[in-house]
């Protein structure tokens, strides 16, 4: 059964997502109803959604069906939110005249569409109401771009950053593994599932997302100007293109990436056959050990002796014709993987002290005797030396204490990710967890605790010799 009249409420903007602007409109509209005699009318709302610019309005072309379907009465907060381009009034005093209806607002009164007289009043009144879109319109769009050439963050909390362009360390370390991985030549899917795989929620998960990232948002993430400290902008699209939004200039808020970076990424995502190569061999130290004579990073070169030997794999610094310092440096890849490995885990297994508070050194150190605290906790309840209820609080006191050093760990490394999963302090669950890790993951680690791997150079004829190699920690 169709109701003999039908409340419409729209609200341009909806900033808290709360629908307070829409309720308010209702509730005056059904008290103007009830006055009218109307009992339960049907309610019909856009909430969040503008008459100007053209987009659907549901909840009107809902209206729009009720009518047809013999609603005589319409009522509405004023005119305007019914209405607001000519064009929109023309075709609904076009349906009027099929199926005549009447206007009541909350305010400004009742029109009839049904006389010339309504018409003509509704008609002025639209036109007025155009002018005035249409003056505001330009008016948020002039502000929109003085803010932007200042730039000034917009809008609200993205991937890396909280409201206002905060920046989030722990989201923050995510976001240059996703560059990191992305101008290694690894493909958008392929970034998606290791986050997935690795337990990381996207941002905004359970808005639609189900806590899963798609290659898509992937994309949208590591496109975007503002990760890289850059104002974006890009009047009068809904959604952002493929290669991301036109840059205007820096931003007032923290990098994460640098500015080249982002570009590189805009080049790849605008046309993939632009996407570097990935090595036959994705080796764990390649571009991080350095060579000790020039600086140069070393690469990965299969290495084939005199006729009849095994060829082996290699960390050699590349000659360069324009570079004479370059090319002399090698080592065997299998030992100094091996050897870095071995470095890292044992400065994870047992951290050592630090008078610095806050330094890397230090954090690692208070994350091993929380995680060392947290077995004692667990043997004294086997043990029966505490109660469940003691128990529970120890533990809970301890994991609380331990993802605030998990954070701290992220801010002055920016390993949130590498890091994930660690049991610093367990030898033999490092080396359970090393293994569990793929290459490129080993890589973030790697990077996340050292400043600098130096090969220095070395005899010809010798085997490995670990003092050629030169670690620096991050402190």
């Amino acid at each position: 059964m169709v109701s003999a009249a039908a409340v419409y409420v729209r609200i341009s903007q909806d900033r808290s997502g709360l629908q307070a602007g829409v309720l308010r409109q209702q509730e005056d509209c059904l008290d103007l109803a009830a006055r009218l005699g109307f009992e339960d009318p049907v309610v019909l709302a856009d909430n969040d959604i503008s008459a100007y610019d053209g987009g659907r309005r549901p909840g009107y072309e809902l209206l729009v069906e009720q009518i047809r379907a013999g609603v005589t009465t319409v009522v509405v907060w004023h005119v305007d939110r019914l209405y607001r381009q000519p064009r929109e009034l023309e075709d609904l005093i076009g349906l009027v005249e099929r199926h005549p209806v009447r206007i009541e607002a909350v305010r400004g009164g009742g029109l009839d569409l049904n006389t010339a007289e309504g018409r003509l009043m509704v008609r002025q009144l639209v036109a007025a109401a155009a002018y005035e879109s249409g003056h505001k319109s330009d008016r948020i769009k002039r502000t929109a771009r003085r803010e932007a050439e200042q730039g000034a963050w917009h809008g609200s909390a993205r991937y890396g950053y909280g409201p206002g362009g905060v920046l989030i360390p722990e989201e923050a370390a995510v976001v240059r593994q996703m560059a990191d991985r992305f101008l290694a030549g690894e493909s958008l899917r392929s970034i998606a599932r290791w986050l997935n795989t690795s337990g990381i929620a996207p941002g905004r998960a359970g808005t639609g997302t189900a806590g899963i990232w798609y290659p898509y948002t992937v994309r949208s993430v590591l496109a975007s100007a503002r990760i890289s400290g850059q104002r974006a902008y890009a009047p009068g699209r809904r959604a952002d293109p493929v290669d991301g939004r036109e840059i205007l200039g820096p931003g007032d808020w923290e990098a994460i990436i640098t500015p080249e970076q982002t570009a590189r990424i805009r080049a790849i995502v605008a046309d993939p056959s632009r996407r570097p190569a990935r090595p036959a061999v994705l080796s764990l130290l390649g571009g991080i050990a350095r060579c000790g004579k020039c600086g140069a990073g070393l690469t990965i070169v299969k290495h084939t002796p005199a006729a009849g030997g095994t060829a082996t794999l290699r960390y050699a610094c590349r000659s360069d014709l324009s570079r004479p310092e370059r090319g002399g440096v090698t080592i065997g890849a299998a030992h100094l993987d091996e050897h870095v490995t071995a470095r890292v885990l044992h400065r994870l297994a047992a951290p050592r002290t630090s008078a610095r508070a806050g330094s890397t050194t230090a954090v690692l150190a208070q994350i091993s005797t929380l995680n060392a605290r947290l077995a004692e906790i667990d043997q004294d309840r086997q043990d029966r030396l505490i109660s469940v209820r003691e128990h529970t609080a120890a533990r809970t006191a301890a994991r609380e204490a331990l993802a605030a050093a998990g954070r701290a760990l992220a801010a002055v490394t920016g390993g949130a990710v590498a890091l994930h999963g660690a049991p610093i302090g367990d030898r033999s669950g490092l080396e359970v967890w090393w293994e569990s890790l793929d290459v490129p993951g080993r890589r973030a680690v790697i990077k996340a605790l050292t400043n600098r791997v130096i090969v220095g150079p070395g005899q010809r004829g010798r085997g490995f010799d670990s003092r050629r190699v030169r670690i620096t920690y991050s402190r």
